[in-house]
């Protein structure tokens, strides 16, 4: 037996089963080896198993306080939190002074929502053990969960203190103790601890999400080598979104000052670009070699203008290279490729001179031919061509499909691979039926043309439970006005390319999603990702909003993002996807705000006044006006790098869109009420929003006071961006 214990605690779980075996072949009902069997169970992945043999043990020693944890713990892997509060309940009644049954217990009833017994626990752990890692941990996440920061960080901190290199809570306490920072505004600081908690344990995927989490439009980053190599990492995993990375990326670049003084510069005097690249060529040649500028290239937009500005005099540089004679081009190569990438990624939104384009058409003839591929410079070349338009919309194509240029793989995979994929995809697309709808039919046509918006990889982690999903969106809302379902039903009513199909694939376990939307080059995208991210549990329909009556299905969920502005008439799309809810199912619809717009607005007019046609050489012009001449002050929003504006298709929805309507947070609730719906709350962009809000108006329901919230919106126009999350339920009828 003691050979046993010490084989389990040592981890050592195919030792441990044997002896523990052994004894049982001897003594079969043997207490202490039926809990060692199930400690091995627990700790190799068969928490179900394991229920079985601690449950054998339990009838041999029922007061054995150990036993009942055991119990409590294989419930809790199973999420089955509420029988895992009971066991560890009676693991505390056994023995009051067992510190780590109080924590557990704490953290059963705070998963399960029940905050006021969570904390009564953590109390009665720490009253016992001062420096309880769990009971610090959980008690900060319930002050955070109150909007409670400061109180919040101060728990973490106390944790971090007390945890021994190597603890398996230490990274878990430095990210939040990071998380509770960043909500108190203190982002450098909140930064650095978030990545020393990916430091902490390298192999905790959740612990790179939160940290790349953290970095979306980020404009500061920790100024250590350690952080630019943590980066560059983050910018290959599967489970990010580059995107999310762009603006740390430009922070880490600009942290070398003599790169930051030529960006400043070109940005103070964008005409003289020419002139300022020349003075500056051994700082600007540093920045194009620089291998994360280069990752940033090949992996997301670039939100930058003065960048912007230097990778279109870099790609015209590159076509003035490939020029007369065949060369090796051999060291442009990787630049060019990074090049064509990068234009890819912002379709080719970059401005060119006629007289490049004219070149571009040249180059093109001048590689049409029987051997591409094999003379010297042709590698480059294709790269460059790559650069300026598609190569699926190019005599190329058929010469390269299938052709052998590893070192081109990913390019080809992008421009030639992937679009033929969407469009085998689209012609199985099922069809609702044809949208009649004028405005149906304009904004259908806008995103047949630019689907939106293009995505690589996308930001997830692993789902949970609806009801605890739902919760985590809404805290505020008692566990039990939730659903506890294992299977949603999910209409996503306007899923676009598919990036908020990824969201709610991986938010909620077990979900059974309806994706619809009107455009079909969309769709393709959408399907295309979700194969490639093996969604097995996702149907795509053509439709529109307005046809939804005639299906016979009804949902638990029903999320539409960023779409019901777009119709006709907003309001009758709402009350079509009220219509669509079961009786206890939720809505999550994101609308612009008529607030957080105003620049939007005013770029609108400006648009209209100066007579800039919605398509892509309209588009272009508008962006290089704005680059050169400068944009006037109540524009400047638009050009943020949070700011829709740094692709084609992307500038398009936010300046150009056939059809907008925006509201305020009280006109919302007018069309909410005559929808037949209740009011839930509002998602804040950054938790350090939600809790300024909550520190100006620390009373009960106040997430949920829409003219609070309005008041709140007017004095910080920002808080929302320009786009309000919002979620709503059937009104419930009183008995």
């Amino acid at each position: 037996m003691q050979q046993a214990v010490a084989h389990a605690n040592a981890g050592r779980w195919t030792e441990a089963e044997l002896h523990a075996r052994r004894i049982l072949a001897a003594q079969p009902l043997d207490p202490s080896a039926l809990n060692v069997l199930g400690t091995v169970a627990m700790n190799t992945g068969r928490s179900a198993e394991a229920i079985a043999w601690f449950q054998q043990a339990a009838d041999g020693q029922p007061r054995n306080p150990f036993i009942q944890f055991n119990l409590g713990e294989a419930h809790r892997r199973l999420q089955a939190y509420e029988a895992a509060a009971k066991f560890f309940r009676q693991a505390a009644a056994l023995k009051p002074d067992f510190a780590e049954a109080h924590a557990s217990g704490g953290d059963a009833y705070r998963l399960m929502g029940q905050g006021t017994q969570a904390e009564r626990c953590y109390r009665a752990a720490l009253e016992r053990a001062p420096t309880m890692l769990a009971a610090l941990n959980g008690l900060g996440l319930l002050r955070l969960q109150k909007g409670d920061a400061a109180a919040a960080a101060e728990r973490f901190e106390a944790g971090c203190k007390a945890a021994p290199a190597g603890h398996p809570l230490r990274a878990i306490l430095l990210a939040n103790l990071g998380l509770a920072r960043l909500q108190l505004g203190q982002g450098p600081d909140g930064l650095a601890l978030l990545a020393q908690a990916v430091e902490a344990a390298p192999g905790d995927a959740e612990a790179w999400r939160r940290l790349a989490g953290a970095l979306r439009h980020t404009r500061v980053a920790p100024a250590t080598a350690r952080f630019r190599d943590l980066l560059r990492q983050l910018f290959d995993r599967p489970d990010v979104n580059p995107r999310n990375l762009a603006t740390a990326a430009l922070a880490v670049l600009r942290q070398d000052p003599e790169i930051n003084q030529l960006l400043e510069s070109i940005a103070r005097a964008p005409g003289e670009l020419v002139q300022t690249l020349e003075r500056e060529a051994a700082t600007a040649s540093r920045l194009i070699q620089d291998p994360l500028f280069q990752t940033l290239l090949a992996s997301a937009p670039v939100p930058d203008a003065a960048i912007e500005l230097v990778l279109v005099q870099l790609r015209a540089d590159l076509l003035n290279l490939s020029n007369g004679a065949a060369q090796p081009l051999e060291e442009e190569l990787e630049i060019a490729v990074a090049m064509a990438r990068q234009a890819f990624l912002n379709e080719y939104v970059l401005f060119a001179a006629p007289e490049e384009q004219a070149r571009v058409a040249n180059l093109i003839t001048a590689l049409d031919r029987d051997d591409l591929g094999e003379q010297a410079g042709d590698l480059t070349k294709i790269a460059i061509v790559a650069a300026y338009r598609p190569l699926a919309m190019t005599p190329l194509a058929a010469r390269l499909e299938g052709a052998a240029l590893p070192t081109l793989a990913p390019l080809l995979r992008e421009q030639l691979g992937e679009p033929a994929e969407e469009a085998e995809l689209r012609a199985q697309l099922p069809v609702l039926k044809a949208p009649t709808d004028i405005i149906s039919r304009a904004v259908q046509q806008q995103y047949e043309q630019s689907p939106y918006p293009r995505w690589t990889r996308c930001s997830f982690g692993e789902p949970l439970p609806f009801r605890r999903a739902i919760q985590s969106a809404l805290p505020d809302l008692p566990a039990g006005e939730i659903p506890d379902l294992d299977r949603p039903r999910v209409l996503i009513a306007g899923c676009g390319t598919g990036l908020e199909t990824m969201r709610v694939a991986t938010t909620y376990r077990g979900a059974s999603i309806l994706a619809i939307d009107l455009s079909s080059a969309s769709l393709g995208y959408a399907m295309r990702k979700a194969r490639a991210y093996r969604l097995a549990e996702v149907e795509h329909l053509q439709a529109d909003i307005l046809d939804l009556p005639t299906l016979e299905q009804r949902f638990d969920l029903i999320d539409s993002f960023g779409v019901l502005h777009h119709m006709a008439d907003p309001a009758q799309g709402l009350q079509i996807l009220a219509g669509l809810l079961r009786p206890r199912g939720l809505l999550f619809v994101g609308l612009y705000s008529e607030i957080g717009r105003r620049a939007v607005v005013e770029a609108r007019a400006h648009i209209a006044r100066a007579g800039y046609r919605d398509d892509p050489d309209g588009i272009r012009a508008l962006r290089r006006s704005l680059m050169l001449d400068g944009a006037p002050p109540a524009l400047g929003g638009v050009m943020s790098p949070a700011s829709d504006f740094w692709t084609l298709s992307d500038c398009r929805d936010l300046l150009f869109h056939v059809n907008e309507h925006r509201f305020t947070l009280p006109q919302i609730g007018e069309m909410f009420s005559a929808a037949g719906l209740e009011f839930l709350g509002v998602q804040f962009g950054h938790l350090a929003d939600r809790t300024r809000y909550l520190a100006q108006n620390a009373r009960s329901g106040a997430l949920r006071d829409l003219q609070h919230l309005h008041r709140h919106e007017l004095e910080h126009p920002e808080i929302f961006g320009d786009t309000y999350r919002l979620w709503a339920r059937p009104r419930r009828t009183l008995r």
